[in-house]
């Protein structure tokens, strides 16, 4: 995995160094919690994430909402018409 991430890394270098060093940082871990920031971003269920994962508590999941805190408040923001 090392190889592929360093590998995609060199291919966008030019066009986007933050990108590049994010993608030579990466490793398992961070490909499981990016797996999960996804299903959640897609709409899955946090208990059906929280499954995938094999966590056994819905507190260990939910750190991985950490990246969708902008999304959801729009999201409240719109149902309840915030300006």
């Amino acid at each position: 995995m090392k190889r592929f991430f360093a590998t995609a890394a060199a291919v966008v270098e030019d066009g986007g160094p933050a990108l590049a060093e994010n993608l030579r940082r990466a490793n398992p871990h961070w490909t499981r919690h990016t797996h999960a920031t996804h299903l959640l971003n897609g709409g899955a269920e946090l208990t059906t994430v929280r499954d995938n994962l094999r966590h056994s508590s819905l507190a260990t999941t939910s750190m991985d909402l950490h990246a969708d805190d902008v999304r959801r408040a729009k999201q409240v923001a719109d149902q309840f018409g915030a300006p």
